[in-house]
């Protein structure tokens, strides 16, 4: 049997398209190699940071993902993924780019619980910044009914923000970034009783586990969705046994 060269990464089902930041990036955020059970591999775009492709996405800030994403399958991953939600914007043109699968934002998830879930299901939407997440990221990614999404970002909170979002420094407190996201979580939880949580900003995704503890509902993520298109991908061997 032959197995194919040329190629840079093997055995590898996810590449992840990254941002140029230098915050930390603790196992359970996309970025860290500990938080999956397989491998994957990045490849940053250069002087692209979380401000500017939250609050400045340009008509032109598409080409280096799209470049990335070409890279990337060049390279030989079989899937492609974003250290950024906000990369939903372009989730279609990308996708278009190459031939495997791209998984950008952990929002794709959000029309399949649609569907999962009653109508009447309420879905809490937890991200970095609640006035740069617009209708055309939720479009991008083929959310069509937004009248059952309650969306709340992270500007109240400033050690959070001054540090993910602004970019001031490339240090934080994790005990601090933990109380933040999870008091933030609480709110989004008492102020529209949601049944189900996104979070759609993947530096939260770390602290997912103590999210759950708090608001006690579902929580989907980035991560969640990774490792359902890598399980779609590398499939298990069962073994089965018939007894006669």
């Amino acid at each position: 049997m032959l197995i194919q060269g040329g190629i840079a990464h093997y055995d590898t089902p996810i590449g992840i398209i990254c941002l140029d930041s230098k915050f930390p990036k603790p196992s359970g955020h996309i970025r860290n190699p500990t938080t999956f059970k397989f491998p994957t591999v990045q490849h940053v775009v250069k002087s692209v940071d979380v401000r500017r492709l939250l609050f400045e996405p340009t008509p032109d800030l598409i080409e280096p993902f799209i470049q990335a994403a070409k890279e990337l399958e060049l390279s030989g991953v079989e899937a492609i993924s974003g250290s950024c939600g906000f990369l939903a914007l372009y989730q279609r043109d990308i996708a278009a780019a190459v031939n495997i699968p791209v998984l950008l934002s952990s929002l794709l998830q959000v029309p399949l619980l649609q569907m999962m879930y009653s109508p009447k299901v309420r879905i809490g939407i937890l991200t970095a910044s609640k006035q740069a997440l617009t209708p055309k990221h939720l479009e991008g990614v083929g959310i069509v009914h937004q009248d059952s999404l309650f969306i709340k970002g992270m500007e109240s909170k400033e050690h959070f923000w001054t540090c993910i979002v602004e970019g001031e420094r490339h240090n934080f407190d994790i005990k601090i970034m933990e109380q933040e996201i999870r008091e933030s979580a609480r709110e989004l939880k008492k102020q529209h009783d949601i049944d189900v949580l996104i979070l759609e900003c993947t530096d939260l995704s770390a602290f997912s586990a103590a999210i759950q503890e708090d608001v006690q509902v579902p929580i989907f993520d980035i991560n969640t969705l990774v490792e359902l298109t890598q399980s779609a991908l590398w499939r298990t061997t069962y073994n089965r046994h018939r007894f006669m």
